[in-house]
């Protein structure tokens, strides 16, 4: 690990000088990567891995009895990316311009009413248990966009050119025509409260 050398003084007497490299240590930790899929067992959620013989060779390779092992789980749900909440927000926005709520407005509407999960009573009182746009995966959030267009009749917007690398101005230029079009718009929630 480290070298000696006798480094001399000058007066025929040497003295030991000892000087300590330090070498890099690399980890000599194995690791392997398993896919498997969650599945209900005995009412408790289970991972039945793809390819269990994998796991089992590399216990045989790599550990023996004693040895510590670190264990991590990565749920690989298609989580909606941020351009389809960016088009979903876009597309509020659009929807407000037919009713005059506000994006917010509309966004806790589709949490509570769109994704909602129903109503629970919380020390006495009832309260409204509400979804998340963000913990969906990708096919849901494209079914709760067309749920909302079927709650208000508003069409979707062509997503292609929100989806292009648009310069400010284009964007500009885009939203305020689509702000046009969808101002003439009805909304069948609006129509059937007034």
């Amino acid at each position: 690990m480290g070298t000696c050398r006798q480094k001399s003084t000058g007066g025929g007497e040497g003295r030991l000088n000892i000087k300590m490299k330090k070498k890099k240590v690399y980890p000599t930790n194995k690791n392997v990567h398993l896919l498997g899929r969650v599945v209900m067992n005995e009412g408790k959620l289970k991972v039945k891995l793809n390819g269990p013989q994998y796991l089992d060779h590399f216990l045989k390779t790599h550990t023996k009895a004693g040895d510590d092992v670190l264990m991590v789980v990565t749920a690989k749900r298609p989580k909606r990316s941020q351009s389809q909440n960016n088009f979903f927000f876009v597309y509020l926005d659009l929807i407000s311009l037919s009713c005059g709520h506000s994006i917010e407005e509309l966004h806790k509407w589709v949490n509570g009413y769109i994704l909602g999960k129903g109503i629970t009573e919380v020390f006495g009182q009832k309260v409204r248990m509400t979804g998340s746009t963000s913990n969906l995966n990708i096919s849901e959030f494209c079914e709760m966009i067309n749920r909302v267009q079927e709650e208000t009749d508003i069409p979707i917007p062509d997503p292609e050119p929100f989806n292009l690398s648009l310069t400010h101005d284009e964007f500009g230029k885009l939203k305020l025509k689509q702000e046009m079009l969808y101002k003439k718009m009805k909304n069948r929630l609006t129509n059937t409260t007034q």
